[in-house]
């Protein structure tokens, strides 16, 4: 897994603090996409760039579990 993992909490944290909805976040260093899973949730626009493709196909998939679950919410 990523070396430098980031606890959701303390990126929602950040993201809040430094962003507004609607607002574009760029994350250089995207990992297994907590920062764009946390942008999701929050109905912020984000930009993730990673070499890694395993973590590409992580932060993919978590991404789609974010889309599924919102989906599935009435409000």
């Amino acid at each position: 897994l990523n070396t430098i993992q980031k606890p959701e909490q303390l990126m929602e944290r950040l993201v809040k603090a430094s962003s507004t909805e609607g607002d574009l976040v760029l994350d250089p260093f995207a990992g297994v996409g907590t920062c764009s899973v946390v942008c999701r949730r929050l109905g912020r626009h984000f930009i993730g760039i990673e070499r890694d493709s395993q973590f590409v196909e992580m932060a993919n998939k978590r991404l789609q579990d974010v889309a599924n679950d919102l989906a599935g919410r009435l409000f």
